[in-house]
């Protein structure tokens, strides 16, 4: 990669202007201020969702998701770009990816609001409406990865540019982006130089994304490899039955089910959009997880319940799902074929009632709504 750029200013008549390189202690100090305010800057379309966030390797510099929908890492130094920055922006990434899908989504929601990154309330609900405004046609399943990196600087070495050329053609997504400063009359001027990633890399095995039937068939290859594929569609298919207009989004390892409408409760902010997950953990067993929203619109029924099984449910702090003002935590309970033939029927009675309820709010909203719009 070249790493210096001459600059010129051309008149009508052809004349040209030679434009002066800025010194890079000038452009440095305005770099990352400039970044962070204009991220199209860094990726056309970037969303910058953390600055200064710490990770097991260390302070990365900025944390973004792309119009793609994907995590994108940017590791930026305020001279060349040398191998240890691409070691560093590797550290980074390869720690987010290393996390849960709810851990990653609270160190997210946790660290915005910083330093001039918007707050993030719940980045999981964030990034679905995110997927929804901005891909055309958006896929069940989080895209976050694989991670993006993206490494930034004034200029870069040639063992750097060796590297990441390497790692390119072994199918990493990782760029080096290079920014020049220059001044003219009074004004500053960033260029910027790409070298971005090729076709060959996009069409790695993981850069892909899957098709919602190739995640689905992975589900379902999930269920079959713990012998446990009867349990789980007999829960789905009664889930769906439950509520025709709920519809599972595929995650790793099961589905989360989504109403037909957001839900808005009185004396809240945020919409409710799921009720409960339905997923397979590692030692095969079921977890049937009920968010706070629907344990507070049955919660009476919830509590019978546990009154009548003290060992069935838990309770956690919800690492994704939103809270209500009544109820701080999520309810959920892990069973193996056993547990499941005892209990289903309990837990589709809970999951009926709570899908009664979910309607009946709905409707109150809608008609005090209407009201209020009559009065005015």
């Amino acid at each position: 990669m070249t790493e210096e750029l001459k600059m010129w200013t051309v008149g009508n008549g052809g004349e040209a202007t030679s434009v002066k390189q800025a010194s890079h202690i000038e452009t440095e100090n305005l770099l990352e201020k400039t970044l962070v305010k204009n991220p199209d800057m860094l990726i056309p379309g970037l969303k910058l969702v953390g600055r200064q966030t710490p990770t097991a390797g260390g302070w990365l510099d900025l944390l973004g998701v792309d119009r793609d929908g994907r995590l994108v890492v940017f590791e930026l130094k305020r001279s060349k770009i040398t191998r240890e920055a691409v070691t560093q922006v590797i550290d980074y990434a390869s720690d987010l990816e290393a996390m849960s899908d709810e851990e990653r989504a609270e160190h997210i929601t946790q660290r915005s609001g910083r330093d001039d990154i918007d707050k993030i309330e719940n980045f999981e609900e964030w990034y679905e409406d995110w997927r929804a405004q901005h891909i055309e046609e958006p896929d069940e399943e989080s895209q976050l990865l694989p991670v993006k990196m993206r490494l930034v600087g004034l200029g870069t070495d040639a063992r750097a540019t060796r590297m990441v050329n390497f790692l390119r053609t072994q199918g990493v997504d990782i760029s080096l982006l290079t920014f020049h400063g220059y001044e003219h009359e009074g004004k500053t001027f960033l260029a910027k130089q790409v070298q971005e990633a090729d076709e060959a890399v996009r069409r790695f095995r993981g850069g892909e994304k899957k098709s919602r039937e190739e995640r689905r068939r992975a589900v379902e290859e999930l269920a079959e490899n713990h012998s446990v594929s009867d349990i789980f569609n007999e829960a789905v298919r009664r889930f769906l039955d439950l509520d025709s207009r709920y519809t599972p989004h595929t995650r790793r390892d099961g589905y989360a089910f989504y109403a037909a409408r957001s839900l808005t409760l009185s004396g809240h902010d945020t919409k409710f959009s799921s009720p409960l997950s339905l997923r397979i953990t590692r030692n095969g067993e079921m977890r049937v997880t009920f968010f706070p929203v629907s344990v507070h619109l049955c919660e009476q029924k919830f509590r019978e319940a546990a009154q009548s099984n003290p060992s069935l449910f838990k309770c956690e702090p919800p690492p994704n799902a939103p809270r209500t003002n009544n109820v701080p935590e999520q309810w959920y309970c892990v069973l193996d074929r056993s547990g499941w033939d005892e209990h289903k029927e309990r837990l589709f009675d809970l999951a009926s009632a709570v899908s009664t309820a979910w309607d009946e709010t709905e409707r109150s909203a809608g008609s005090q709504a209407a009201q209020s719009a009559d009065t005015d």
